[in-house]
């Protein structure tokens, strides 16, 4: 057995603690990068050889041979990993090109997997798709005339005839059509008919055309459009000028469903589980009774790609929860960015997958942090009017409910500060505008859809069961609800308070993400040294954004 003193001995003699599944989830991102350089750009491979100085930095560390062996080994599986990824980007679209190519009239068979309505065309995506008898890999997206709309269901078999056009270029006038590539989209269609040659069964598609119709018909317009945003993802019904004004204040994301929606039905799923005699039956059980109502839910969503990365992650935290694997978080993300890159390498470029780990990140990182001196502050504020209890009170008496809310929100505030400023470059980058609005309207929002999503859920469920005609007054409650929340959007004009901003560079992208790095608490460094290499990564950052400003001037 290790002495106290002999693992404190350890720890010092390290910068920080090797997280294995990390690491090897971040050379995996690196492989994929330079598959990424190396396809579009035409950079050689070799010029991965610059990592080799950061790979054997580690060794003047080494005190043992022992050591030395680890990390060799950890290395070597490193290395492993970024030839994974490496190879999996290449594949992936060598197999994306590797398509017939159309530029005309043709028929076409498919089976329907996507509808969407807008106001003056149909969309429709269909696999299997068969274009003048020969068949294809991929798929294809159709636009027809709105008129289709009530022909159309999901899961039908339909022959499609108008303009097909082969789109497996990997970049458009946009950049890199990383969505394109991992949903595997290769064609596009100007439908001009369309005949129903087999209807279909498929319970997904069947669940949400029931969820729709129950809906609309118990709702305002507006409000049934907001409802199926927020638990289908579907925001093709919602006003543009309302979507807009949302995407201003920064809280778009509640009509994705992604990590918050599924994070509030694995929460539901769990509180269930503790209720219900599922608590005393086998881990597995209870293991496959959560991952059920999470697979079932994302299938009626589509398996959109943030559907599958938010329920990828929630079983894997619930299985490290119930197998007792430690309780790094660090760890778990790494689990789940593994598992979602190896499934989908290209989605390492879609902004749904950078945005949703990079909060994740942010938050494992710097709420800690950003609790620890909030708290702080508020003992200082306390202080200040004579209200700051002694570290004797502190463990002779309970905290009080004031106290117990108080570190709620400060909680609460850390884990939204951390994530809003872990993201932000990169929604800047996306979006190019930051709002000002984000930090109070996310304040407001995200707790109120993750308390409200698994009963909003609940009134529709209940409303499926029900007739058609009773939906009215099943759903008459979230109707209202949302009736008041959204006068909030129609009322304040957000863009008001936007900053525009130009792209962000990738030095400045270093420079931001190395400073928040060593703000950390992940370092076996001295306070002083951290916040000094923080300093210097985030002044770097200032001068990489703002000279081209001041040389403008």
């Amino acid at each position: 057995m290790v002495e106290p003193k002999r693992q404190n001995e350890r720890a010092e003699d390290k910068l920080f603690n090797f997280r294995p599944l990390l690491f090897t989830a971040i050379a995996l991102c690196i492989g994929i990068f330079f598959g990424y350089v190396y396809v579009l750009y035409g950079v050689s491979a070799w010029w991965a050889c610059l990592l080799l100085p950061f790979a054997a930095s580690p060794f003047f560390f080494c005190t043992s041979r022992k050591r030395a062996i680890a990390i060799a080994l950890a290395l070597l599986c490193l290395l492993a990993s970024f030839l994974v990824g490496f190879g999996l980007f290449t594949r992936r679209v060598e197999e994306f090109t590797d398509c017939g190519r159309y530029n005309g009239e043709y028929a076409v068979v498919g089976k329907v997997v996507e509808k969407t309505e807008y106001e003056s065309y149909l969309s429709v995506t269909v696999e299997d798709i068969v274009v003048d008898g020969t068949r294809e890999d991929g798929k294809l997206v159709a636009y027809l005339p709105t008129s289709f709309a009530q022909t159309i269901r999901l899961s039908d078999e339909v022959l499609l005839r108008g303009r097909v056009k082969t789109k497996a270029s990997l970049t458009d006038d946009y950049g890199f059509r990383a969505y394109a590539i991992g949903d595997d989209i290769r064609f596009t269609m100007s439908a001009e008919s369309c005949t129903v040659t087999d209807r279909g069964f498929e319970l997904f598609a069947l669940v949400r055309e029931r969820m729709e119709t129950v809906i609309y018909a118990g709702m305002d317009e507006t409000s049934a459009a907001v409802t199926m945003a927020i638990l289908t993802g579907d925001t093709s019904g919602i006003d543009e000028g309302l979507l807009s004004n949302v995407r201003r204040g920064g809280v778009a994301h509640i009509f994705a469903v992604s990590g918050l929606h599924i994070g509030a039905l694995y929460a539901f799923a769990l509180w269930l589980v503790s209720k219900t005699g599922l608590k005393n039956m086998p881990k597995p059980v209870r293991f496959f009774a959560v991952a059920a109502l999470l697979f079932f839910y994302s299938g009626v969503c589509g398996f959109s790609a943030s559907v599958v990365r938010a329920l990828v992650t929630c079983l894997i935290f619930y299985a490290s929860r119930l197998v007792g694997y430690g309780s790094d978080n660090l760890e778990r993300i790494g689990a789940s960015a593994l598992v979602v890159l190896l499934l989908s390498p290209t989605s390492l470029f879609e902004v749904g997958f950078q945005l949703s780990f990079i909060a994740c990140l942010g938050i494992a990182l710097l709420a800690r942090p950003i609790k620890r001196a909030l708290t702080q502050g508020l003992e200082r504020i306390k202080g200040a009017f004579g209200k700051r209890k002694t570290e004797e009170e502190k463990e002779n008496h309970p905290p009080t409910l004031m106290e117990e809310i108080e570190n709620a929100c400060i909680s609460f505030l850390a884990v939204t500060l951390s994530a809003q400023i872990a993201t932000t470059p990169v929604s800047v980058a996306a979006f190019g505008y930051f709002s000002v609005w984000s930090l109070l309207l996310n304040c407001l929002f995200v707790p109120l859809v993750s308390v409200c999503f698994s009963v909003l859920l609940a009134f529709v469920v209940i409303a499926c069961v029900l007739p058609v005609a009773a939906s009215a007054v099943a759903l008459y409650v979230p109707s209202t609800v949302w009736s008041v929340l959204l006068l909030l959007f129609q009322l304040v004009e957000f863009s008001a308070l936007t900053v525009s901003s130009s792209a962000i560079t990738g030095g400045a992208f270093v420079c931001y993400y190395g400073g928040l790095v060593f703000l950390t608490d992940k370092w076996n460094l001295s306070r002083a040294l951290r916040w000094a290499m923080a300093a210097v990564f985030l002044s770097g950052f200032c001068v990489i954004l703002f000279a081209p400003v001041v040389k403008g001037v």
